[in-house]
Order: structure tokens, then sequence, then C-alpha cells
């Protein structure tokens, strides 16, 4: 029967490359390390490892029982965080996830926000494209995520919608203006997020009724790198003003919301069904809706107020 310490194990291995850097990492030896995953190779039946000259590969199969065997780690190293905070102050790790595109300003705030009303927990922020995002999130390896409203379930809490605007480097003619027409994006040479994505997928779904396709000049998962490439005059891409508002604020990009039609991408925040609930993490998740309507509401037009 397999032991929970050896997929614990087994884990710290994949993570580290390495029999010797695991074995610093679990106050071990190298040899016992090695003795303890061959025990494991033979109760599955399977090598999980390939040695390599610089350290350890995962073979198909290790690669199969990787997340498995860390929703089981997690789950027991959180137990007593929530025992714990099931019966005390929550406590403990909260892991959250989303995408790099909507991650600032929110989780700047959130982290404040915790840090004054949840001392004893500890916040884990995974970013990554969509797919990644929602597999972590289905496979237990992150508590909470913010996903597309059309990839979430009934469950999921609405938190907030970003309007599409066209981004261009600064000094481009065509988003000098405040609004830009989405059929102008015909023949832009455009610099998108890489599929699948939400985004992407509504852009193209538009695209497609208004009878052109997308012409991409890359494809990127890096925020930082397509703001960089828009930039350095590359091409365009599609975004929330949100997303660039430093680089807009600094002159080096600039935005058109796009209109005829308007683009609208709905976000909801969903709890992982494959890890155990905890006071801790519906309390961040409470800060984290909280967060998303104050900032609606600051940023709501008040009465009188033209659009």
């Amino acid at each position: 029967m397999m032991e929970i310490a050896s997929l614990q194990l087994f884990v710290t291995v994949a993570a580290s490359g390495s029999f010797s850097r695991a074995a610093t990492l679990v106050g071990s030896t190298q040899s016992a390390v090695s003795k303890r995953i061959a025990e494991l190779e033979r109760e599955c039946g399977w090598r999980l490892f390939a040695r390599t000259g610089r350290g350890v590969e995962l073979t198909d199969a290790g690669r199969w029982l990787l997340p498995r065997a860390s929703v089981l780690a997690s789950q027991v190293d959180g137990l007593a965080d929530q025992l714990a905070s099931t019966f005390a102050t929550p406590r403990g790790v909260v892991r959250l996830a989303l995408q790099p595109s909507i991650a600032w300003p929110l989780v700047g705030r959130l982290v404040a926000r915790a840090r004054q009303v949840l001392p004893a927990v500890r916040l884990q922020i995974l970013e990554g494209p969509t797919g990644d995002v929602a597999t972590w999130l289905r496979e237990g390896r992150a508590d909470l995520a913010v996903l597309n409203a059309r990839d979430s379930r009934d469950d999921a809490t609405p938190l907030f919608t970003t309007t599409f605007h066209l981004i261009a480097a600064a000094g481009d003619r065509l988003t000098r203006a405040a609004t830009v027409r989405f059929g102008a994006l015909r023949g832009l040479p455009l610099v998108a997020a890489v599929s699948p994505n939400g985004g992407r997928i509504l852009l193209e779904e538009a695209a497609q009724r208004a009878g052109f396709g997308l012409e991409l000049v890359a494809e990127v998962n890096s925020v930082n790198m397509l703001k960089r490439l828009v930039g350095a005059g590359v091409g365009y891409s599609i975004a929330s003003r949100e997303s660039v508002a430093d680089e807009l604020a600094a002159h080096v990009l600039q935005a058109s919301r796009i209109v005829a039609p308007s683009l609208h991408e709905h976000f909801a925040l969903r709890e992982s069904t494959r890890r155990p609930s905890s006071p801790a993490v519906r309390r961040v998740a409470e800060l984290v809706v909280g967060l998303c309507r104050e900032s609606a509401r600051r940023h709501s037009p008040r009465a009188g107020d033209t659009q």
C-alpha cells in the first residue's frame, strides 16, 4: 500500500529534479531518498523517474501520478491548518489562481487587505494562462480561481467585467481617438494571448461574425512580453484598459475602446471541489468579492455623468 509520506517525497523529487536536492529539502540523505522512491516504484509497478546527467526526469507514469499525488500531499499538509482554522482564527495557506491580464491591481489590494484582517493566512498566488488556471482548480492545486464566467459553474460568484480596447504604441494614429470601430481590426497585425484564452475566444468569435480572420503576428502567454512587443511597434493587441494602466500613464502605450460592437469579458470566482473548504478559504473568497465590488463602485458613473 502506498504511504502518504512516499507520495510527498515523490512530489518533492519531481519539483526539485534531483534526489540530492530533494534530500536537502527533507533533511535526509540521497541514498535514503533513492531507496524510498525505488520502494514506491515497486509498489506502483512502474518506473516514475528516469536518470539524466543533470538529475532525474519524470517518466510517462510519473507525469500521470504527479497531479494526483500533489493533491493528496497538499491535503495532508493542510490538515493541521484546516483543523486549527475550523476552531480558531482562520489560518493556513490559501492558493488563488488567475491569469496575468487581470492579476493587477487585484492581487496587490488582496495581499494588503489580507495582511490587515487575516494575519494568520498565507496567500499563494498562481498566475498562468486561462487553461492552466482551470486545470489547477480542477485538480485541486488551487483553492480559488478567477475565471472567465463562460468557463464557470452556476455556483460561481460574479466579480467584474472588463471592456476590450485596441492597444498600440504611443503615437499610433488609429488609437488616438477614444473609440475605434471593431471593423478597423481587419488586417491589423495583432499580438494575442495563446489559446485557450477566454478573451481570445471572444475576439475570434466577433471577428468571425464580422466576416474576417485575425492577422496574428505573435502569440504569447506573458502579459509583460505582450506589452513590450506592442510598445516596440511589432503590432497591436486587444486588452482591458486596466491591464495596461501603468504603460498608459507612462505614455508608452495608448488605448482606444472598441465599439460597434463593444466587447466585454465577464469574470467570476470559483472554489475548488477537489479540496476541502476551510474558514481561511472562505474568508479570502469574501475579500476577493468585496474588493471587486469596491472597485466597481469607485469606477461606476455617478448620476449626471456622461458615458
